[in-house]
């Protein structure tokens, strides 16, 4: 949780963690292919339903291979999201967030701290943030790029809605997330 002034508020801490090697799954053994199968994830007052994603280029096409671990205020994905010697590849995912607490959501947050080793290559995130009758409310947008430099933190503060839509875009050409 993070404030905003004086209001309390809500940050959705969507973070990915991925590892060129990969990372066993949490505990509870939550995967990408539940979460896309029905699954929810409720932390807090957040709940996270309506679970899509789809897999492109180099990057393993199996659900069951990218771990969910849940933290206080989302969840993060733990790799293999790693794309070297010319590789390259992509995962959409889109997702509802809703809350409980009736100040509503106001702030998301998005990290992913991306390692790119390749010459020309580039790793990035981006979040698109849409209310529930699908009005943009804001982007994010964090990267890795060679001979450009890094970004690993965006955020944007919101007005306080009850639910979300996220569409978010992960491409990784010649690098991985760590």
């Amino acid at each position: 949780m993070r404030r905003f002034g004086r209001r309390h508020s809500i940050v959705l801490a969507v973070g990915l963690v991925v590892l060129s090697a990969g990372s066993p799954p949490d505990a509870e053994g939550l995967t990408l292919d539940a979460l896309v199968s029905g699954g929810i994830i409720t932390t807090g007052v957040l709940t996270f339903s309506n679970f899509d994603a789809a897999i492109g280029g180099d990057l393993s096409d199996s659900l069951d291979a990218y771990p969910v671990q849940v933290l206080d205020d989302g969840f993060r994905l733990s790799g293999p999201l790693s794309a070297l010697f010319g590789a390259s590849g992509s995962l959409l995912l889109s997702y509802d967030v809703s809350t409980s607490d009736p100040g509503g959501i106001l702030g998301v947050q998005l990290f992913a701290d991306a390692i790119v080793v390749d010459p020309g290559a580039a790793a990035y995130v981006a979040d698109s943030i849409f209310a529930a009758d699908d009005t943009p409310l804001g982007s994010l947008f964090v990267y890795a790029a060679t001979g450009v430099g890094s970004q690993v933190l965006d955020a944007i503060v919101l007005g306080g809605a009850t639910s979300l839509h996220v569409v978010k875009s992960v491409n990784v050409k010649g690098g991985t997330f760590a």
